[in-house]
C-alpha cells in the first residue's frame, strides 16, 4: 500500500495556459546558439522566479536580501545572502530536452562533507501542484566549473511544467535556459499558497544534502507548491534585527523560525530570540509563525534543553498575549532514538534522510498554520 507522508500529490486545479506558448525562436529575446539550442534568459517572461526578488526588484542582483542595504547586514550574512538557496525558476514546455548555461557568483567550495552537486549543482522536476516528478536521469551537478556550468536535461515529452530548484551554495550572475528547434515556452500554473519563508543556520540553508531539492525547506515547500523564502545563513544566523525586517516585508503565508543553532550561548539565544519574532509579529500581526529547535545526535546536553526552553519560551509567551498564530516544533521528534547517527554527516549537519525527517515532523505545523490562518 502507498505510503504518503505529505499527503497524496494532487496536480495543480489550473491547467497549463496554451495560449501563452510561444515558440523559443519566436521569442523577442532569444538568441540561438551554435548548438542548435534557442536560450532565453531567465530574467524574461515566460520564466517565474520564485524564493528570490529577480533581478530588476533587487538591484541588478539575484540576492536573498536587500542588496541596496548590504551595508545593513552582518558581513557573514551579506555575503551568503549571494547563494540562492530556496531559488526556483518555473515555465512550461513541450520540449523534450533542455540545455542549462549557469554563469555562477559566490560558489562555496572545498566543502568536503557536503558534495558538489548539493552545494552548487541544480535540480529539474516535471508537474504542477504538489504532484512533481524529479528529472533525474542526467545528473545535473553542473559543477566542473565554480563559476560557469551548462549541461542537457532530458524532459518526458508532452507539455509539462518545470521546475528549476538553484543552488543552494552557490549563486547565479545569470542563467540561460536553451529550447531546441521547434519547441515552445510559456507560463507556469499559479502556485497554490503563497510563499513560505524560513530563517536559520547552515542546516536551513541546505547542508548537507545530496542536491537542492532535498533540504528541508523545499521538500515543505514542494509538498505545500509554495515558493521556498530559505534565509538560512550558514554559521551566522543569530537573530540579526536587519534580517527580521526584510523577512517582515515579503508576503508570506507562514514564516519557520529556526536559527537557535547559530546562537553563540545560550545568553545570546535568549537575548534575541524574543525580540527578533516580536520585529516579524510587529509587522505582520497575523502572520503563522512556526518556532523550531536545532537537531541533536545523541542524549540532549544541558544546553540543548536549555535551547529548546528559551524558544519554547518565545512561544508560550506569545500565546499567553493572545496571539493564535503561533506554533511549536520539538527537534527532540525529529530522529528515531537508535541508530541516530544515520541522519547526519557530521553529527551535525543533516543528511538526506536527515533533512527528509526534518520535513516530516515540521510540515504539519506549517501546514496547520496556513489553513487555519486562511479560515481566519
Amino acid at each position: 500500500m502507498a505510503r504518503f507522508v505529505f499527503g497524496k500529490p494532487k496536480a495543480s486545479k489550473e491547467k497549463i495556459d496554451k495560449s501563452s506558448l510561444v515558440k523559443a525562436s519566436d521569442h523577442d529575446r532569444a538568441i540561438t546558439g551554435t548548438d542548435g539550442y534557442t536560450y532565453i534568459d531567465i530574467y524574461y517572461d515566460p520564466f517565474v522566479l520564485g524564493g528570490i526578488l529577480n533581478i530588476d526588484q533587487n538591484s541588478g542582483e539575484y540576492y536573498r536580501l536587500n542588496a541596496a542595504k548590504k551595508n545593513i547586514y552582518s558581513e557573514a550574512n551579506s555575503s551568503l545572502a549571494a547563494c540562492t538557496a530556496g531559488g526556483t525558476v518555473r515555465f512550461s514546455t513541450d520540449a523534450e530536452t533542455l540545455s542549462i548555461k549557469v554563469y555562477n557568483r559566490a560558489s562555496i567550495t572545498g566543502m568536503h562533507h557536503f558534495c558538489d552537486r548539493g552545494v552548487y549543482g541544480i535540480d529539474c522536476y516535471v508537474g504542477t501542484g504538489t504532484d512533481r516528478q524529479y528529472v533525474g536521469k542526467m545528473m545535473q551537478t553542473f559543477a566542473d566549473k565554480p563559476d560557469y556550468n551548462e549541461g542537457i536535461i532530458e524532459l518526458p515529452g508532452g507539455l509539462n511544467e518545470v521546475l528549476i530548484n538553484l543552488p543552494l551554495y552557490g549563486g547565479i550572475n545569470k542563467m540561460e535556459i536553451g529550447f531546441p528547434k521547434g519547441a515552445k515556452v510559456g507560463a507556469p500554473t499559479q502556485r497554490t499558497n503563497k510563499g513560505i519563508a524560513f530563517y536559520g543556520s547552515s542546516i536551513t540553508q541546505g547542508g548537507c544534502v545530496s542536491r537542492p531539492a532535498n533540504s528541508y525547506a523545499n521538500i515543505i515547500c514542494r509538498a505545500l507548491d509554495a515558493d521556498c523564502m530559505n534565509y538560512g545563513f550558514s554559521g551566522s544566523a543569530m537573530g540579526e534585527l536587519s534580517v527580521a525586517e526584510h523577512i517582515a516585508s515579503r508576503d508570506l503565508a507562514c514564516f519557520v523560525m529556526d536559527y537557535d543553532y547559530n546562537s553563540p550561548s545560550e545568553d545570546h539565544l535568549e537575548q534575541t530570540h524574543e525580540p527578533f519574532f516580536k520585529a516579524i509579529r510587529a509587522v505582520q500581526p497575523n502572520l503563522p509563525v512556526v518556532f523550531v529547535t536545532h537537531p541533536f545526535y545523541a542524549e540532549k546536553t544541558k544546553g540543548d534543553k536549555k535551547r529548546i526552553a528559551i524558544v519554547k519560551n518565545t512561544y508560550e509567551n506569545a500565546k499567553k498575549a493572545g496571539d493564535k498564530n503561533v506554533y511549536f516544533v520539538d527537534s527532540s521528534d525529529f530522529f528515531t532514538e537508535e541508530m541516530r547517527d544515520l541522519y547526519a554527516v557530521d553529527n551535525l549537519h543533516p543528511n538526506d534522510l536527515g533533512q527528509f525527517s526534518m520535513a516530516e515532523t515540521i510540515f504539519p505545523a506549517v501546514k496547520k498554520a496556513i489553513e487555519k490562518s486562511e479560515q481566519q
